[in-house]
């Protein structure tokens, strides 16, 4: 019978990673301390009889710990030590040959890197599907360069898709994910109908840690947060969200919550978002210098990014907060200012998505439809042109989906969306279209 395997906090060792002063066996058992499920053993350079030497080191404490231990790559190893399995990738041994000789019993993984790999690997049989890379990765040579979560998904879509009940395709993703990007990493890389990736493959973020126990609880807290907040979202009705935001409201008018809210912002409006902050109750910080944001990480409330006066001190700046921001799962709000304007301000902001977890991005029409990939609207500046979106609702929609994050769409009637609750908002002013700011003061109401 086939051992069971968990896949949430899956340790691929490398022992060239090792701290000096530690061993390869001791960092292994104190990762399974931490929370590792699972371990795959790659040692790319090491001869046969040193392979199944430290093998068999690492088995005695995997087992011990009832973690599944597979081999990378070498089946002769994984036969010589009984192990449970392996992990092969498109260049080793087929899966069919794998299978064959390792028995219906053992686990077997395969490395994939696109859909047409997926579907092979799924309709042959693997067990698990390794997805990579997601991000760019120095412990190991790969043919197709870092996909970011949006090509994770694209390829675990199609995984599920061919993959025929009742044996349902399982896989983790693997490069560059650590403690600061693996919850985004998990819920961008959600299927659509809801069904997320078993687990996340981690190497360095382990490997080299000084305590590799404390990295791995820090990185299951982070699979546990994303477990509870990735997926659908629920349905509500229109009586539930005013009534969530007149509570809100009247919390603030009270002064019974007083939000710590951080402001990136461009110079334009930066007094004026501060004194919209306090108006609504919130206490404004205005700190865009990388040096502090480890330390403001800990007490803000919230993140405000906005991309106004975009300046490349700025940009590192705001990306350390939003790393941090992700680290204790700080709701970020992103404004993405005039980014159909420049090809700068597209690229900016299309590797903040990719590598942060966005709580919300408001923009105006122009906006988002450079995020939708939509001819409808375009940017001048920082002002949107165009008769207008022919169904702005499914815009919206869309981009929610895409970015897994709520969207709301400034402009004569405003639109806000999660990707599956969808709202018209008329409560507008023709004096905010002529003021400079209104829409970045905006933000402070989110």
């Amino acid at each position: 019978m086939k051992l069971e395997f968990d896949l949430s906090l899956y340790l691929v060792t490398d022992s060239t990673m090792v701290p000096a002063g530690k061993t390869l066996a001791e960092t292994v058992d104190q990762a399974i301390q931490g929370g590792v499920t699972i371990v795959q053993l790659r040692e790319k350079s090491a001869d046969t009889s040193d392979f199944i030497a430290t093998a068999r080191t690492v088995q005695s404490i995997t087992r011990k710990a009832n973690v599944p231990l597979l081999i990378n790559d070498r089946i002769d190893v994984a036969l010589a030590i009984d192990a449970d399995g392996v992990h092969i990738g498109q260049d080793d041994m087929p899966l069919s040959e794998a299978r064959r000789l390792l028995g219906p019993h053992k686990i077997i993984g395969v490395s994939v890197q696109t859909c047409e790999e997926a579907e092979i690997a799924v309709r042959g049989g693997a067990d698990y599907l390794g997805i990579g890379t997601c991000y760019s990765t120095n412990t190991k040579a790969v043919k197709v360069g870092p996909q970011g979560p949006a090509g994770i998904r694209a390829v675990w879509e199609h995984a599920l898709k061919v993959s025929e009940p009742p044996c349902k395709v399982r896989a983790v993703t693997i490069g560059g994910v650590n403690q600061y990007n693996v919850a985004h990493v998990l819920n961008y890389a959600c299927a659509v109908n809801g069904t997320c990736l078993d687990g996340v493959a981690i190497v360095s973020a382990i490997m080299t840690a000084p305590d590799p126990r404390l990295a791995a609880q820090g990185l299951q807290q982070q699979i546990n947060t994303a477990r509870q907040t990735s997926g659908l979202r629920p349905k509500y009705d229109i009586d539930h969200v005013s009534q969530r935001v007149a509570t809100v409201f009247a919390q603030s008018k009270t002064g019974s919550i007083t939000p710590l809210v951080q402001h990136i912002t461009n110079s334009v409006v930066i007094n004026d978002c501060a004194n919209a902050c306090l108006a609504l109750g919130g206490s404004p910080i205005m700190a865009a210098d990388v040096e502090e944001q480890a330390d403001l990480a800990q007490v803000v409330n919230a993140l405000v990014i906005n991309i106004g006066t975009l300046a490349t001190e700025q940009v590192a700046g705001m990306r350390e907060a939003m790393r941090h921001a992700n680290l204790h799962q700080t709701p970020i709000i992103l404004d993405p200012v005039a980014v159909g304007a420049t090809t700068h301000r597209m690229q900016v902001i299309d590797e903040m998505i990719r590598d942060f977890g966005i709580c919300v991005i408001k923009g105006n029409a122009g906006e988002i439809a450079a995020l939708a990939g939509s001819a409808e609207m375009k940017m001048r500046g920082v002002d949107a042109v165009g008769t207008g979106f022919a169904d702005p609702v499914a815009v919206v929609k869309q981009v929610a989906l895409r970015h897994r994050c709520v969207v709301v769409m400034t402009g004569v009637v405003d639109y806000v969306s999660d990707g599956t609750n969808t709202f018209a908002v008329r409560n507008g002013h023709k004096l905010q279209s002529v003021i400079t700011g209104s829409g970045c003061m905006l933000k402070k109401h989110q």
